[in-house]
């Protein structure tokens, strides 16, 4: 496929155009156009057609995914038992990010014979316009610099996996820059592996989580947005526990009879936090789920680790955590 053409298609297509025009501009006929439409949809891009007075229109959505339920499957090995530490908030890229507390919590979870992580969302603080009061509290301001540091920083250790999902910060990228920054780091790191936008449903074994970040606000009651959440479900479709990011807070209770888990951050408060008054707990969740010997949900053991203090200016200061089995 010719780069140029597929660029050029790329962009004519980021506003509704039709197939007749799109032929006249790329000097190709009907077949070679959607042919390259087709190429493109393998490799992520996400462009709609539809049929409009005999004619086809297109329009690109970038790397925007298709709406559908995630879903992903994990197992205990028929050992009925499944250990995770459960982070949230990173925001890489923010002059609050905490890598050192970051890899502090990897280095403690693989001491501890942890090898799975699950990232509730927000490994980047996103993007800010120039005109934000906000835009300075970054270090970097677009999106390819946030997806490389990531996959250049977020520790490695050998054996370990990080699944992910992105969250409503992540999605600024895609917003902006059509870039589904989700698939991007999945496509360099091996050892992260990407879930899907906001939500993914996680079978391990034959219990059911729910992975979940919220495009909405924080409330005042910090249990208020994962009541709502649960509230919504119809009982055949309620999950066995619900792991919320993005509310910054540490907290554990059970409703409709839905294990639910609040997870912490892994940042400083930043301004924009304390502008609105969002209290911040950093920290993470060492977390146990143990299945019976058919296979369904038995219970859930989650230890809470909370860090008090920040490294000021962490972020100027960076070291990657990478380990290989022998090194420890």
């Amino acid at each position: 496929m010719n780069k140029e053409i597929l660029n050029r298609l790329k962009e004519l297509s980021l506003k509704e155009i039709s197939l007749t025009n799109l032929c006249e501009e790329l000097n190709l006929n009907e077949l070679e156009v959607l042919s390259m439409v087709r190429f493109l949809r393998e490799e992520g891009i996400n462009i709609i057609t539809k049929r409009f007075d005999d004619d086809i229109y297109l329009f690109n959505q970038g790397e925007l995914e298709p709406i559908h339920e995630n879903i992903f499957s994990l197992n205990t090995n028929l050992n009925q038992e499944f250990k995770f530490v459960a982070i949230s908030d990173t925001i890489f890229g923010s002059k609050s990010q905490q890598l050192s507390i970051l890899n502090d919590i990897y280095l403690k979870a693989y001491q501890m014979g942890y090898t799975s992580v699950i990232h509730c969302g927000n490994l980047s603080e996103g993007l800010y316009p120039i005109t934000s009061i906000y835009a300075d509290t970054n270090f970097l301001d677009d999106t390819l610099r946030q997806v490389d540091y990531i996959t250049e920083y977020y520790p490695r250790i050998e054996g370990m996996k990080t699944y992910f999902i992105t969250g409503s910060k992540d999605e600024k990228h895609l917003k902006n820059n059509k870039i589904n920054i989700g698939k991007r780091i999945s496509l360099v790191r091996d050892d992260m592996i990407y879930l899907g936008n906001s939500s993914c449903v996680i079978n391990i074994d034959k219990a059911k989580m729910l992975v979940f970040n919220p495009k909405l606000s924080k409330t005042y009651t910090v249990s208020y947005r994962p009541q709502q959440q649960i509230d919504s479900f119809r009982s055949e479709d309620k999950p066995n526990i619900l792991l919320y990011g993005g509310l910054l807070q540490m907290e554990k209770f059970t409703y409709r009879n839905v294990k639910c888990i609040s997870v912490p951050s892994v940042c400083a408060t930043t301004k924009q936090m304390s502008d609105k008054r969002y209290s911040n707990t950093i920290g993470a969740w060492y977390i146990t789920i143990t299945t019976d010997e058919k296979g369904y949900f038995k219970s859930i053991r989650a230890i809470d680790s909370v860090y008090y203090s920040t490294n000021k200016d962490d972020y100027m200061k960076p070291k990657a955590l990478v380990l290989k089995k022998g090194d420890m």
